[in-house]
């Protein structure tokens, strides 16, 4: 009876002492797959500009998940949408081209993001011409992935004027 209470004060230490760490590590993979996610689909709507040669938009999703939203918190979501006649909102859908053709949902709530351009003014949309450049200011715009966990680190990354995109 008392080598099985010892057993028992033993795995209640190691996991008092392991359950921490578990948590740091989902968390950390959690963001890691955000970013991984956003990188893809940046990298999806700038093929998609020079594909279709015409502007994509790279913005904060709406409620609905049917055209950009008017918030700069992109963790509710993103969506890119062609914008052939550059009004800088959605074209219509269409039966042959589905608009928008990316539609995330929100983060997991443990996760924020937000987006700003050289001057840190936040940004609500990218934009990714024909020439697969972004913006129309030739600015970058960076993308700042953070957590609200204790310890969180930020995870960033970067779209050139150039239309380069890449991670840190």
């Amino acid at each position: 009876m008392i080598e099985l209470l010892v057993v028992i004060a033993i795995v209640a230490i190691l996991a008092t002492v392991a359950v921490p760490a578990l948590q740091d590590t989902i968390h950390s993979f959690r963001q890691k797959s955000a970013q991984s996610l956003l990188v893809s689909d940046l990298s999806q709507a700038r093929s998609e500009a020079i594909k279709r040669n015409a502007r994509v938009l790279f913005c904060v999703r709406n409620s609905a998940g049917t055209a950009c939203g008017a918030g700069t918190d992109w963790s509710v979501g993103w969506i890119a949408c062609t914008d052939s006649n550059v009004d800088g909102s959605c074209d219509s859908a269409s039966s042959t081209s589905p608009n928008p053709f990316i539609v995330r949902p929100a983060l997991d709530s443990s996760l924020t993001l937000n987006a700003a351009d050289a001057a840190a003014t936040a940004l609500s949309l990218i934009r990714f011409n024909p020439n697969s450049t972004q913006g129309a200011g030739g600015s970058a715009a960076t993308l700042s992935l953070g957590g609200t966990w204790s310890g969180a680190t930020s995870l960033t990354t970067t779209v050139a004027a150039t239309g380069n995109i890449s991670k840190h």
